[in-house]
């Protein structure tokens, strides 16, 4: 074939779009924000979507555009849209077959960790975040930091994720997404229950926007996190009440009495979790060591069905021979909040006296052995 006639045939659509004026970020931020309200009706009708959204507008069209596009600020916009038609378009994973749902998570996830990595507080594409999906920007914040991808403590992601939301608030021209700054980070500050950072930007934000919902909502918060946070799950505080089913003999009800005596690490973790499984042989290796010492494990599951954790297991590779428990619903919620579970993996070590000892900072990756051997005397 000649390649005129190749680029007047397969070609050509890509070209146009390639070549094709941009428009500004603002007048793309409102377009988006326009085509994702009707978006998920329109996905029960192709042909309806097909006739409504220019070739440029689909998701396939807007990579293209993302590949030829040089300036920074429509190129996040046109990822950031990208992205939430892609979210929308996501199948139920609940009703996929286990494959699919890890390749899904995994594809997924690393698309949005590419995306957070990439938008800059100053970005336009915040403004749509705002106008379609204002929770999406305490995900940006969080992993723009690295999350829990990277060598570093919990703590440590979340002061770079609060040196970003303060960032935003400090440059982005727009006083929606200041606002939305102020209020993602009192949201992450209250999920552990940090108290003078949900106090710090209460401040800011009353002074700022004194009649946002969000003022009198966290008034209420603080005064029952200032009493909850008398028994918080922190060093030296005892381990809270809790009641699940062990996973692997229904009939066994696992509370805090049944470890009564015993040194035992509490682990929040999923099977599609990547740093979860990437901590897996240290936990083995620690499990072998110290078992036999007097440590017990208990493993709390996010995942979606019970039979994906039957099913990771199965793998020699990782047995996980310790007790597990799979709480669904209005009780996995509740025990993510007594225990502040921000993300996962969450380790807790509890001393035989029922009292907490070390928190996740020193439990993951080799530190957990090493902080093992400050109470038990491992396996020869």
């Amino acid at each position: 074939m000649k390649l005129s006639a190749l680029l007047c045939g397969a070609l050509a659509p890509t070209l146009l779009i390639a070549q094709a004026p941009a428009e500004n970020p603002q007048a793309l931020v409102a377009k988006y924000a326009a085509l994702l309200k009707q978006y998920p009706q329109m996905l029960k009708d192709d042909q309806q979507r097909k006739a409504h959204i220019p070739n440029k507008d689909t998701v396939e069209g807007i990579s293209v555009r993302i590949a030829h596009e040089a300036r920074p600020e429509i190129r996040q916009v046109l990822m950031m849209a990208r992205h939430f038609m892609l979210d929308a378009m996501a199948p139920d994973r609940a009703k996929l077959p286990t494959e699919a749902i890890n390749y899904t998570s995994t594809l997924g996830t690393a698309w949005e960790l590419e995306l957070a990595g990439q938008i800059t507080p100053d970005s336009p594409a915040l403004e749509l975040v705002a106008l379609h999906q204002p929770g999406y920007l305490g995900f940006i914040a969080w992993h723009a930091s690295g999350g829990g991808y990277i060598d570093q403590s919990e703590s440590a992601a979340a002061t770079k994720a609060f040196a970003f939301f303060d960032k935003v608030f400090e440059v982005h021209p727009s006083r929606t997404v200041k606002t939305l700054a102020l209020t993602s980070a009192m949201e992450l500050a209250s999920r552990p229950r940090m108290i003078p950072e949900v106090e710090g930007y209460l401040a800011r934000l009353e002074a700022f926007e004194p009649g946002h919902p969000a003022v009198a909502q966290y008034r209420k918060w603080l005064v029952q996190a200032r009493e909850a946070d008398k028994s918080a799950p922190r060093v030296g505080n005892r381990l809270p009440a809790f009641k699940l089913q062990n996973l692997d003999k229904p009939s066994e009800t696992l509370t805090p009495a049944t470890f009564k005596g015993k040194y035992l690490l509490l682990d929040f973790w999923a099977t599609w979790c990547g740093p979860c499984k990437g901590e897996l042989p240290f936990v083995h290796k620690a499990y072998a060591k110290f078992h036999p010492a007097g440590l017990e494990m208990l493993s709390i599951s996010w995942d979606k069905k019970a039979e994906d954790i039957v099913k990771f297991r199965k793998d020699p590779a990782h047995p996980m021979p310790w007790r597990h428990a799979f709480p669904q619903g209005k009780l996995a919620e509740e025990l993510n909040n007594t225990f502040q579970v921000r993300g996962i993996p969450h380790v807790l070590l509890i001393g035989p006296d029922g009292k907490i000892l070390e928190t996740v900072e020193n439990l993951r990756g080799e530190k957990l052995e090493e902080t093992l051997r400050k109470y038990m005397k491992p396996k020869a």
